[in-house]
């Protein structure tokens, strides 16, 4: 009985780990949904990330090191949270979107930023 008990532990550990069918080099445009200049950065820009065994991170403030750690799903999905102090205030950036085929969507908002992500992989 311990190891059936053992080996179901071992097959759910598996389903549920990251997607490493996902991986690659995403590339392509961010575009500002909230915010303005002198709080989020510029309304557009072009990013690369990179997915490996399923994993990867999206930045929300650079200057102060707050991102999100996502972890692909079998079907595509993720999604994540990460808090972080907006001055004395504790507050939290969400993270989520889809991979399709080779294409990256995603959103980010925090606080006072919010940004749309559009990849391809390459």
């Amino acid at each position: 009985m311990a190891v059936a008990g053992l080996v179901w532990f071992c097959l759910v550990d598996t389903a549920i780990a990251a997607s490493p069918g996902y991986d690659g080099v995403y590339r392509g445009d961010v575009s500002r949904t909230r915010g303005d200049d002198s709080i989020c950065g510029k309304a557009s820009y072009q990013v690369s990330y990179t997915v490996v065994n399923g994993l990867f991170s999206i930045p929300y403030d650079l200057k102060h090191h707050v991102g999100v750690n996502l972890e692909v799903q079998p079907d595509g999905s993720f999604t994540g949270t990460q808090a972080y102090f907006a001055g004395n205030r504790k507050s939290q950036v969400r993270a989520s979107g889809r991979i399709a085929g080779n294409v990256l969507d995603a959103q980010i908002e925090g606080e006072a930023c919010g940004r749309s992500y559009h990849l391809t992989k390459r």
